[in-house]
């Protein structure tokens, strides 16, 4: 009997989850694979409850006849349950000859940083899955082999680099993800998940040209692909995106500040009084999108870098900073900024004097 063991937070279950249970099962010749959903993740913070997501792992496998559901996280009823604790319990509890606890590349990169990682190598064997655009996990396989005994197969399936966190932006936005499910969708809708902002895009929706919308559109989308090695704050990423342009239609002509710009500080306002925005890291990243500014947030300088970036850009060279970004985010926003500078200065226009402020902080790093 070999049995393979495969967490996660399902947030919410998609294709590729299933890709992975299905390659695992054929490659290592699994008898069985036991999916156990997280309860309360410690490295992110679930939108649909555990019931939901748990429903949704059960719709997609039904036909999966070797697939196993655990409550096992629930059941404890800890708020912490660490990889190192659940996995000699799960193997406990389902005898097998044989045992593979399964992951992604991602995680093995990241291997070293879970509690008691030896611990977890000892239990049982580990099956990786590589996905695209993960990064090399060669290495990453060596040093847990070398530092924690472990003994590591590599599958030959290589996944989708598919983001949780995107499928939940498409869903806000009213989109139908391809990588969901038709059982997973129709749960989703009769749960109305992932529309907590529902009521905000449609104000902005009606406030504003539709064309500025599809761009605002865009730049979630953008935001979040790059936010994906950035792990900050799904509610904040979305939000300061979505409303990053909500005044870009707007002109006051304010004496000293360039039109160009204007509609950056008259956005906060806007997003503070009119969409009722409070957090100051949000406000802070509408109100510098274009100009930037000496010592900016991860979370600015990510709206800075998606405003620039978003797939409806055609500008020469957006293609290269896009890449460079997705490759190395700090390097690729210093690229950007002198970008902007360039792009200002050709067009003969003034530079504002935050933009100056940004660039020589940042060509100082």
């Amino acid at each position: 009997m070999k049995i393979g063991y495969y967490g996660g937070a399902f947030d919410p279950f998609h294709a590729e989850h299933k890709h992975i249970i299905e390659s695992a099962k054929k490659e290592l010749g699994l008898d069985k694979v036991i999916v156990y959903p997280s309860y309360l993740p410690p490295h992110k913070t679930c939108t649909a409850p555990y019931e939901a997501r748990r429903e949704m792992v059960e719709a997609a496998t039904k036909n999966l006849g070797y697939v196993v559901i655990d409550d096992i996280e629930k059941d404890r009823g800890k708020n912490v349950n660490p990889t190192a604790e659940i996995l000699p319990l799960l193997k406990n509890k389902y005898k097998s000859d044989e045992s593979y606890f399964i992951i992604g590349g991602d995680s093995i990169i990241n291997f070293h940083s879970w509690v008691r990682p030896q611990d977890v190598a000892k239990t049982m064997k580990i099956a990786v899955v590589t996905r695209e655009h993960t990064g090399e996990t060669g290495e990453a396989v060596n040093f847990a082999r070398e530092n924690y005994g472990a003994e590591i197969s590599v599958l030959s399936y290589i996944g989708k680099c598919v983001s949780g966190s995107m499928l939940k932006a498409e869903l806000e936005l009213g989109e139908i993800p391809e990588e969901l499910e038709k059982e997973v969708y129709d749960i989703i809708i009769k749960r109305g998940l992932y529309s907590e902002r529902r009521e905000l895009i449609e104000k902005l929706k009606s406030n504003i040209p539709e064309k500025t919308f599809e761009h605002c559109k865009r730049t979630v989308y953008y935001a979040m692909k790059l936010n994906v090695k950035l792990g900050l704050d799904y509610g904040k990423v979305f939000t300061a995106a979505l409303l990053h342009d909500c005044a870009k239609h707007i002109r006051r002509g304010t004496e000293g500040i360039p039109q160009a710009v204007e509609h950056q500080f008259v956005g906060r306002e806007i997003a503070q009084n009119e969409y009722g925005i409070s957090d100051e890291e949000i406000l802070a990243a509408i109100e510098y999108h274009t100009t930037g500014r000496a010592g900016m947030s991860k979370l600015e300088k990510l709206i800075y870098c998606a405003d620039m970036l978003e797939e409806g850009r055609n500008y020469p060279g957006a293609e290269e900073l896009r890449k460079e970004t997705e490759n190395d985010f700090d390097k690729g926003f210093l690229s950007c900024v002198k970008k902007s500078l360039k792009f200002i200065e050709e067009k003969g226009n003034p530079v504002y004097g935050l933009t100056k402020e940004c660039v020589r902080y940042y060509n100082q790093g």
